[in-house]
């Protein structure tokens, strides 16, 4: 078996955006993270592949649909 080649990833980041950035912030803050932010709660939900972030996205929001209207909730120090 040869070297895994991680090319593919920012395919996949794109891909995820495309579907989901309406209802999630989705990022790859590091190797073996992907995370997803709901834009409504800021929830997140972390998985170490984007095949695996993407059934949690579909879980979550089958379960809770994100508000495609949703104002982004402020973090402390968010905001005027």
């Amino acid at each position: 078996m040869g070297p895994i080649d991680y090319n593919w990833q920012p395919e996949a980041l794109k891909a995820l955006r495309w579907h989901w950035d309406e209802a999630y912030t989705i990022t790859r803050p590091r190797e073996g993270l992907w995370v997803a932010e709901r834009r409504d709660t800021r929830e997140a939900l972390r998985s170490d592949t984007p095949f695996g972030l993407r059934e949690l996205i579909i879980a979550d929001y089958s379960e809770r649909p994100v508000p495609r209207e949703a104002v982004p909730a402020q973090r402390d120090g968010d905001g005027p």
